[in-house]
């Protein structure tokens, strides 16, 4: 898909890998980022840089002007306190899609979680984290907005060579992924508009013959 990308938590390690898969393709995204000089000692010069806060909405308005395409790559580091998953991976991701349909953006790619609709999760225990993911998918749902809601496994760094992918929908997968391949998984949402409305679990597999990535992608059923 041609236009401009915003990347939202582009100084996290997945959001890194994404804005470096961007560059190889010869994009050049907008990255929204709350510490500038900070950003760019992390990320580098070339890019577009915007100040603003995902928790803070107004914040969020003159960054996502001309943007066709957002991909929400942020996540809570804390259980508690003002970056608890509240904050950020609900009401954050809600600014951000509110800020997305005032501004007449095209497209909204968001990296969740597996089992968010799993409210006995151990990951529950952190800030009842995937309970307010899942919250910020339905806000994000019932926006109006053409989307893609990627769930990945639990994440990993490893990563050597091809990852043998398997994707699902109804949250029955289980597994990891390497943050290498959730990047190549929001380059392919990027570049493949034609598939929309959709969520889905994405998991590593050991053997090949258990993949269906990518060819699975356009058999995704809408939500």
């Amino acid at each position: 898909m041609e236009g401009n990308i915003l990347v939202a938590g582009a100084t996290g390690r997945t959001g890194r890998l994404i804005v470096a898969g961007l560059r190889q393709l010869g994009r050049k995204p907008t990255v929204l980022v709350r510490d500038v000089p900070k950003a760019k000692k992390i990320l580098g010069e070339d890019l577009v840089f915007h100040r603003g806060d995902v928790r803070d909405y107004e914040s969020l308005l003159d960054p996502m002007e001309g943007i066709d395409v957002v991909v929400s790559a942020i996540g809570s580091r804390s259980p508690v306190g003002k970056n608890c998953p509240k904050h950020v991976d609900f009401e954050g991701v809600s600014n951000l899609v509110r800020a997305a349909r005032q501004k007449d953006v095209s497209r909204f790619i968001l990296i969740s979680s597996i089992a968010v609709t799993n409210p006995n999760h151990p990951m529950n225990c952190f800030g009842h984290v995937l309970e307010w993911k899942y919250k910020g998918e339905s806000f994000l749902r019932e926006s109006g907005l053409d989307y893609v809601i990627i769930r990945p496994g639990g994440l990993t760094n490893a990563f050597e060579g091809d990852e043998n992918l398997r994707i699902d929908q109804g949250d029955r997968l289980s597994g990891m992924v390497s943050r290498d391949a959730v990047a190549s998984v929001v380059l392919h949402a990027i570049h493949n508009p034609q598939t929309s409305g959709v969520s889905f679990e994405v998991i590593a597999v050991d053997q090949p013959e258990e993949k269906n990535w990518p060819e699975g992608y356009t058999a995704l059923s809408p939500d």
